[in-house]
């Protein structure tokens, strides 16, 4: 029996970690990967689909669009049936789908199995967030979403080389290598999603491998912060949260990166074909954005719990995007333009973690999911809106410059956005540390 406060809260934080990271953190991964995996099959799909840069914008960003469709409604059914049997139905869902992405033979269908899912996908990020609330203490959240969500830079860093192995087997039983590649990396979805079924907790009071000890620590902890925020729990609470002025900025912020972020990332192969490099290469040499993101994730993480307003670390990231687009537009189309690039990679995955855990510190409860799930929502607008919008550009200009110099430009109202928070919650801290100015 642990005596010792400090070491009863390190050793349980430690063991929830490890018990749920190992099943949330391959869920991400193959639902990261089965999403931008078009922008590889786009090198060769978009010639035997006969598709534009336009259609192909609009099938990425109809996946986008089944989010916006499913993504309250699924993070609802999550906090209603439990994070076990809805993730492991939506990763089985979504793997099916993405498999039957191989077998599209005009851009109509392409835009519904993309649109579907969309759908199934919607309430795992957000309902993640949400697992984690009923998990963790706040202070913890900024490094777990850190630890967590290197699985995107990782799935792509993994993913970007695989592709182009994939793409290669084309022409083997009668599939071309964009038919493999969806196949491929579908599969294992559907096998992780029996192990998730099997094996996750919903909850602490379910956590067998937790000691009476850390469970009442935790519980203690977890209703002192939950005390802090009533507005979001009780009768009405879904609805309530919606008329939240925090949460519409962190709607309009969320679209900001999701357009900027999620735009630059599908269209990251064709833009790194255009500066003359082959199929089988482009695979390999996008996965350097990737492996500095990777690399980077972490600190960002560690700096997101040490700041006072974590909407700096938001806002810097947002910063860094519009550089990092705007380097890369002014030096297309030299290969130069992939150090940029990186530099833009890094700061959208980078300030992931940060915003993440901002709706966590006034949201709680049934509030917390559809809060959650509205940030996820609009968020997701900016990923129709991204993918389209270089895509549309592209077929004006025959270029992709335009396209990321108006992503960056949404980037930069993004970071001005977030900065703008910081003033609000330093006047809400100085309340809370002098009442009379309350």
């Amino acid at each position: 029996m642990m005596t010792d406060e400090g070491a009863l809260e390190s050793h349980t934080v430690r063991t929830i970690g490890r018990r749920i990271m190992p099943l949330l953190a391959p869920a991400l991964f193959f639902a990261y990967l089965d999403r931008v995996n078009l922008g590889f099959a786009a090198l060769t799909m978009n010639r035997d689909l006969q598709l534009t840069n336009t259609q192909f914008g609009t099938a990425a960003g109809c996946f986008a669009a089944g989010y916006v469709i499913a993504g309250i409604p699924s993070t609802l059914m999550l906090h209603r049936v439990g994070a076990r049997r809805w993730i492991s139905l939506t990763m089985l869902t979504w793997g099916l789908c993405s498999a039957a992405t191989a077998f599209v033979t005009r851009p109509q269908e392409l835009f519904s199995v993309r649109l579907l899912l969309g759908m199934a996908e919607a309430g795992l990020a957000p309902g993640i967030v949400v697992y984690l609330g009923r998990w963790l203490p706040s202070e913890y959240r900024g490094r777990m979403f850190g630890a967590l969500f290197i699985i995107n830079p990782l799935s792509q860093l993994i993913g970007s080389p695989l592709s182009s192995v994939l793409l290669a087997a084309d022409g083997r039983l009668g599939l071309a290598g964009w038919q493999w590649l969806f196949i491929v990396e579908a599969l294992p979805t559907l096998v992780l999603a029996a192990v998730v079924f099997a094996a996750l907790a919903d909850q602490p009071s379910e956590a067998r491998w937790l000691s009476a000890e850390q469970a009442q620590w935790l519980n203690r902890r977890l209703a002192a912060q939950q005390l802090s925020v009533p507005a979001s729990a009780g009768p009405g609470a879904g609805w309530r949260v919606l008329a939240d002025k925090r949460v519409w900025m962190l709607a309009a912020i969320a679209t900001g990166i999701g357009t900027s972020g999620i735009g630059t990332l599908i269209f990251l192969p064709l833009i790194i074909h255009s500066m003359g490099f082959s199929v089988w290469s482009t695979g390999f040499v996008a996965a350097a954005p990737a492996a500095v993101a990777a690399a980077a994730l972490p600190l960002w993480g560690v700096w997101a719990d040490r700041v006072r307003s974590r909407e700096w670390v938001v806002a810097a990231g947002c910063g860094l995007i519009a550089c990092g687009l705007l380097g890369a537009a002014v030096l297309l189309p030299s290969a130069w333009a992939i150090a940029p690039l990186c530099l833009a990679v890094a700061a959208f995955f980078g300030c992931l973690p940060a915003f993440w855990a901002l709706p966590a510190a006034f949201l709680t409860g049934i509030g917390a999911a559809a809060g959650i799930a509205l940030i996820n929502v609009a968020g997701n607008l900016g990923q129709f809106a991204g993918p389209y919008l270089l895509g549309r550009l592209a077929d004006l200009s025959h270029t992709h410059t335009s396209g990321l110099l108006c992503l960056a430009a949404i980037a930069a109202v993004a970071a001005a956005l977030a900065a703008g928070q910081t003033q609000s919650v330093q006047q809400r801290l100085r309340r809370v540390s002098n009442p009379l100015e309350r």
